[in-house]
């Protein structure tokens, strides 16, 4: 199947703020929001569910590799509207986001098996309608001739401060500390992991988040994607 090209393809580090930008820029164009990171933490639930999820550092993924893949293989994944997923009949959205998840997602990222299985899946819903595409490798690997490219990053202080008002506003006190230390830490595995590394593609457009409101991020990205239509009927 060709790679598909019509696409907003949006990476950047953790915490960067990729979701709630692509769901905007989504909704302004009227294209579909593919959010990449909840389909890796759905597989990391997953995972977890079965009892073979590697640890934080993936130190074990070579002895657990069996059975995640067969665990991989029996998994039913579906998007669902409203940023609603559905793993194995269950709508397990809110689950996404719990920390067992949040720490062990980048070493279960990392797994060629696993990238080659979600590739598949995000080529196949965006060879079906233009897509707004979001996570670590959409602009390197996923879709590298994808018509528009974003590389979307803030300080890892401002990363952190965000992350710990999204868990407050979810009943959740976690300490800044901690918080920053966990950025810092997926920061450093999401761009030394030797498939499909976190990376700055030289034509992606570079937008620095950390000062800049979320209106003024959709802006950015809108006058990119519209810029370049009028660029292409000129």
């Amino acid at each position: 199947m060709p790679v598909p090209t019509e696409v907003v393809a949006i990476d950047g580090p953790s915490g960067a703020g990729k979701s709630t930008i692509a769901k905007a820029v989504a909704q302004r164009l009227g294209f579909r929001h593919l959010d990449t990171g909840a389909m890796y933490r759905a597989v990391t639930l997953r995972f977890l569910d079965e009892g073979c999820a590697p640890d934080p550092t993936g130190s074990d993924s070579a002895s657990l590799s069996p059975r995640m893949q067969v665990a991989l293989a029996g998994m039913q994944l579906e998007l669902l509207p409203q940023g609603r997923v559905r793993l194995d009949g269950r709508d397990v959205t809110e689950a996404l986001r719990t920390q067992d998840v949040e720490s062990r997602v980048s070493a279960v990222a990392a797994l060629s098996f696993v990238r080659a299985a979600m590739t598949r899946l995000q080529r196949e819903v965006a060879a079906a309608s233009p897509i707004v595409a979001e996570g670590r490798d959409m602009t390197t690997v996923v879709f590298p001739k994808a018509q528009w490219k974003v590389f979307l990053t803030a300080s890892a202080e401002e990363r952190a401060r965000r992350r710990c008002e999204d868990f407050k506003a979810r009943g959740r006190e976690v300490a800044f500390d901690t918080v920053l230390a966990e950025i810092q830490k997926r920061d450093l595995f999401d761009s030394s992991r030797e498939d499909a590394p976190l990376r700055h593609d030289a034509s992606a457009m570079l937008v620095d988040s950390t000062s800049m409101t979320t209106e003024q991020v959709v802006q950015r990205i809108l006058d990119l994607v519209r810029g370049a239509q009028q660029a292409s009927r000129a």
